[in-house]
């Protein structure tokens, strides 16, 4: 199996999408896995934690704590569900009004980022698991804007698993 390039999915398979839209060069994007044919018992272990660890970075962005603090809340989650080894050293970063071909924008959400959290900054969260031995990935991703109090998911689709 190819993890990456051009092919023809199978019968039982998985393709990662990440989608963006941009209003007035503003950007909001989203990331799931979605699955062909039938879920193996680990896909659905991998896409539940990857749920969990969403949630709980969105619990974790809110002003005052640090861009550190949600990736601390992703690992956090991640390693409780025995992933850890299967997580990236990031899991997200911010949206601006930028100009194509980017929507990337600082800062990033890393181990110990000190970088504030404030009202208004729109973050991009995405829980991206990779079991390589396994050749399985797993991911969820949603844009949020933080608010006074907390955030609010801007991504309008359910994170349920899809399976087609």
């Amino acid at each position: 199996m190819n993890f990456t390039g051009y092919r023809t999915l199978e019968a039982n398979d998985q393709l990662q999408l990440e989608f963006g839209g941009a209003y007035r060069h503003y950007h909001s994007c989203l990331m799931r896995t979605i699955l062909t044919g039938e879920a193996s018992p680990q896909q659905v272990a991998m896409h539940a934690a990857c749920c969990d660890a969403l949630q709980a970075c969105k619990e974790a962005a809110r002003p005052g704590s640090t861009f550190g603090d949600i990736f601390t809340a992703h690992a956090d989650a991640l390693d409780r569900a025995g992933f850890g080894e299967h997580r990236l050293n990031a899991c997200g970063y911010s949206l601006g009004a930028l100009y194509p071909p980017t929507w990337m924008d600082w800062p990033m959400i890393f181990r110990d980022n000190p970088i504030v959290v404030q009202p208004n900054m729109v973050i991009f969260m995405h829980m991206i698991l990779l079991d390589w031995d396994r050749k399985l990935a797993m991911s969820v991703g949603d844009t949020v804007l933080v608010t006074s109090d907390g955030c609010e998911t801007l991504t309008r689709m359910g994170t349920d698993l899809v399976v087609n």
